[in-house]
């Protein structure tokens, strides 16, 4: 079977993903000036889309093709221009036709939470 492809978008926005376990993804944007909204704090688009490249990578694998049908980001705290972003989405739990994913974003690995993650998405067996 053929697993997920690149994600173009992702990368056009300069945010880096990885894999850590089935269901658990880390997705990465260093930001800049280009990531400011009007106050000059990060866009809470730019979070919505590091959030939305670590939830798809987590509900695609080898195995199944995710359709994500919701994606809710709970913003805490703005992020400064300059601050990594640092989205870690886990699949927490499964019924027979969706997972349910669960996360954070954070300043740095290590650092203050910035929101809150929850999606669902549609599961389907990948065409071989």
């Amino acid at each position: 079977m053929t697993g997920p492809g690149p994600d173009a978008f992702a990368a056009l926005l300069g945010i880096e993903v990885a894999r850590r376990d089935a269901g658990h993804t880390v997705a990465t944007l260093q930001t800049d000036e280009r990531h400011a909204n009007p106050h000059g704090t990060v866009h809470g688009a730019v979070f919505y889309a590091v959030c939305g490249a670590a939830v798809a990578a987590a509900a695609n694998d080898e195995t199944h093709s995710g359709i994500i049908s919701s994606v809710l980001v709970e913003y805490l705290q703005p992020a400064a221009i300059g601050d990594e972003l640092v989205a870690e989405v886990t699949r927490e739990a499964s019924t027979e036709r969706e997972d349910i994913f669960t996360g954070t974003v954070r300043r740095r690995v290590d650092g203050d939470l910035l929101a809150w993650v929850r999606a669902r998405g549609t599961r389907r067996t990948r065409d071989g």
